[in-house]
């Protein structure tokens, strides 16, 4: 019989409980899980951990890469995660506005395509296109053929030669899907694809004393042509769903320059039915043409109204009468 002394048993459980938190601390290693108020190791948690909040946050991504080559143009990822594709009607010749002026690619005639991430594999899609009259029942019936809402058809200018017609039109669902539904409709137009945006764009005109001056986003595109866009701050709801201010609901505004510091500006309002009165009023006080005056999406709330206008002179001072347009809606203050 071995008899063992109180303070060997203490010892030996004091050696017991160590190795069993060796082992522990061992396991939680070689899992790649930090022990308890410990800091992870080289083979710790922190690209676990990453690659799984990756994994959350890549649901509400978009396969941006995807969509830009099934519809064979570049886009722009927004602040907030809303891609937009423009693709220019290069084979149109237009001339429009008083002055007139001839309108250069990039410069309101484009096909505009807007996704935003719903999650679980889902966007929705808002977007307009550009058409010749000709080209405007196949583009419908094409809408229909594929399951995208047809949402409005209207004109921006009156005095376009030739007149040009945009319509709109939107649809919810997994985001490659849409993709290939908007290439399939715009298949139905003359529009030349591939295009590609350039890759160093410069302009004359004064990007950051605009963007200061509207208090929205600049970009730069072909032949110099800046927008501005100035998101709404209220909430907008399209089919159901809650969209973000960049998925085309918002101002947005174009300058094209013409040299000697001048440039052709369009404005395109986003207006509740409240602020339409407000903003015509001063951009009339300020001698701009009102060019129209329509709805662009259905199943919206509040529903907006939009008003294409147009001026011709000295880029900022026209970006100051439109940031007193603006001061008359729930856009963004500068």
């Amino acid at each position: 019989m071995i008899i063992i002394s109180s303070s060997e048993t203490a010892r030996r459980r004091t050696v017991g409980r160590f190795c069993r938190a060796a082992a522990l601390l061992a396991g939680l290693v070689a899992t790649g899980v930090a022990a308890p108020g410990g800091t992870a190791t080289a083979a710790g948690p922190e690209r676990p951990r990453a690659a799984a909040s990756q994994t959350r946050a890549g649901t509400q991504r978009l396969p941006v890469k995807a969509i830009e080559k099934i519809l064979q143009a570049d886009g722009q990822v927004s602040k907030s995660g809303v891609l937009e594709v423009d693709i220019d009607r290069k084979d149109l010749h237009v001339i429009g506005g008083n002055p007139p002026v001839r309108f250069k690619d990039g410069f309101q005639l484009q096909h505009e395509l807007f996704f935003q991430s719903l999650g679980r594999g889902k966007a929705i899609l808002n977007g307009d296109l550009t058409l010749r009259p000709q080209e405007i029942q196949p583009v419908i019936d094409a809408f229909i053929a594929h399951g995208l809402t047809f949402q409005a058809q209207h004109q921006h200018l009156y005095d376009m030669r030739p007149m040009v017609w945009f319509v709109h039109f939107r649809a919810i669902g997994d985001p490659i899907r849409l993709a290939g539904a908007a290439r399939a409709v715009i298949g139905k137009t003359s529009t030349p694809l591939p295009q590609h945006s350039p890759p160093h764009p410069r302009t004359p005109l004064p990007v950051r004393k605009l963007e200061r001056v509207l208090g929205g986003d600049a970009t730069v595109g072909e032949n110099g042509i800046v927008t501005v866009t100035v998101r709404r701050t209220d909430k907008i709801r399209l089919g159901g769903v809650v969209v973000d201010p960049d998925l085309g609901v918002s101002t947005n505004i174009q300058f094209q320059p013409l040299g000697r510091g001048r440039a052709a500006v369009i404005p395109d309002f986003s207006m509740t039915a409240s602020e339409t009165q407000p903003v015509i009023s001063v951009m009339r006080r300020h001698r701009w043409e009102v060019g129209c005056l329509y709805n662009q999406e259905t199943d919206e709330h509040p529903q907006l109204y939009f008003s294409h206008m147009y001026r011709v002179g000295d880029p900022v001072e026209l970006a100051r009468q439109i940031r007193e347009g603006l001061d008359r809606t729930a856009a963004k203050r500068a």
